[in-house]
């Protein structure tokens, strides 16, 4: 119900002031994370623009509202409601902005190495060191060990699997069609001196061939490589199919 106090001859209204908190806040979560290049973490870059839109549309609502603050007229709405709307306004504040990472593979096990497109795969370059993760995903589905001994410049995120030896780890990226929801890992087992010891979720370029060997006791695509070198994670870090 809403609840009204006096500030000399005017009355406030704390229903009003509650929405315009709530309409505002969530308004410039939205802009904020948007002008620090956040909202690709959530959501596929094609929608950037209606987060945007909708940030400015519930500002002005809030600018809007704040006439009623002093208004004697309000709605009867029960306080749960403005609670519930509260909820994710608190949790995009408080939560850190990040990427899916190693963690959320965890559980889900390690079945990354191939992305069934046929479509795709056809319409890839011929040169195989422009291939991302999900390129060498999907063509590895199609052509398989014609892919032998082909070269390999990939980047990804450390993720160790308890059925690599200490000499492997994955690279991996995670693919959004439309949101974070839906995010998928895929990617390769990596063979590499030391492979094992490199930090999980540190973000990795490597180099070297696409070959074939046994992992988790299944023969499999690997890239067996040559150099791997630390890099800084991507301004976006998933790919689109």
């Amino acid at each position: 119900m809403a609840t009204h106090v006096r500030v000399g001859d005017r009355p406030l209204n704390y229903t009003a002031i509650t929405e315009v908190l709530l309409l505002g806040g969530t308004a410039l979560l939205l802009l904020v994370k948007w002008l620090r290049g956040q909202i690709p973490f959530y959501i596929h870059p094609r929608y950037t623009a209606l987060v945007v839109v909708a940030g400015v549309i519930l500002l002005l609502m809030a600018f809007v509202r704040v006439r009623a603050i002093y208004a004697e007229q309000s709605t009867n709405r029960p306080g749960w409601v403005y609670l519930l709307l509260a909820v994710p306004l608190l949790l995009g504040t408080i939560v850190p902005a990040r990427p899916l990472g190693a963690d959320t593979l965890a559980g889900r096990g390690a079945e990354l190495s191939t992305v069934p497109n046929t479509g795709r795969a056809a319409q890839l370059a011929r040169d195989t060191n422009s291939w991302s993760l999900l390129d060498w995903g999907t063509a590895l589905s199609v052509q398989g060990d014609a892919l032998r001994g082909k070269p390999a410049d990939v980047v990804g995120f450390v993720f160790h699997d308890d059925g690599l030896g200490a000499d492997a780890f994955y690279a991996v990226r995670y693919v959004v069609t439309c949101c974070a929801a839906d995010g998928a890992g895929v990617g390769l087992p990596v063979l590499w001196a030391g492979g094992g010891s490199l930090p999980k979720n540190g973000w990795v370029r490597i180099i070297g061939t696409i070959d074939t060997a046994s992992v988790a006791g299944l023969d499999q695509p690997v890239l067996r490589a040559t150099a791997v070198e630390p890099v800084p994670q991507p301004e976006n870090p998933y790919l689109y199919p």
